[in-house]
């Protein structure tokens, strides 16, 4: 287990109430309403900023619900994946594996020497006081190429404050979705503002990579 770390930032006059669902729930593709007569918390999932976005609930060990997000590919900030050649990296539906019926856009990589995934993410979206893990969701195929040197994986907290790792990505499995971390971190007390960055980066080898697909980067808590 990482460093356990507390976010410090000055509070809102007002803060939120728990969950922020009413936020998350303006931002989802299909129109949606809060059952303010049940439990403030959103009992379905919600897929937000056009299917780029996903909120879960997921329960901790006392069966406590905490927000957990999954943000896709398209969220995500990949050097060379706009390129209109799709010489470096191609992009492709992949059915989403929690609803049968939901398709989101992954990124394979074709071929390049520098691999710079990069992502960052609100904090105050997240429950409060919570053990949280950032992780990257990803999958080699058959014929990739080119990842015999170390990856850093790296968490950068609103403090300044980073985890930093590093992971042999020709050690995986093959053709299956792996979650590699990133790092973990604890949320404060109450919800306050502040964003966490996050990055996946091989740039020093000058090694052409290629057959790595990127799913996206889930925040989770962690038991």
């Amino acid at each position: 287990m990482g460093i356990i770390w507390s976010i410090f930032s000055k509070p809102k006059p007002k803060p939120k109430p728990h969950n922020n669902n009413e936020d998350m729930l303006k931002h989802a593709d299909s129109p949606l309403t809060l059952d303010t007569t049940s439990s403030p918390q959103v009992d379905d999932d919600v897929s937000l900023k056009h299917k780029t976005e996903k909120n879960l609930i997921e329960e901790d060990e006392v069966k406590e619900k905490k927000n957990c997000f999954m943000l896709n590919a398209r969220e995500l900030s990949i050097t060379w994946a706009e390129s209109q050649t799709n010489k470096y990296w191609s992009w492709f539906s992949d059915l989403d594996q929690t609803s049968s019926d939901v398709k989101t856009e992954v990124a394979k990589m074709e071929r390049v020497a520098w691999l710079e995934v990069v992502g960052n993410f609100e904090t105050e979206k997240l429950t409060p006081n919570s053990l949280y893990e950032v992780v990257f969701v990803v999958k080699l195929i058959d014929s990739a190429k080119g990842w015999d040197f170390r990856v850093n994986f790296k968490l950068v907290l609103p403090t300044g404050e980073t985890r930093e790792r590093q992971e042999i990505l020709n050690l995986l499995e093959r053709n299956r979705w792996v979650d590699i971390p990133a790092g973990e971190f604890r949320t404060s007390p109450e919800h306050l503002s502040g964003k966490i960055e996050f990055s996946m980066l091989e740039v020093k080898s000058g090694q052409w990579k290629s057959g790595l697909i990127v799913k996206g980067v889930a925040i989770r808590p962690k038991n």
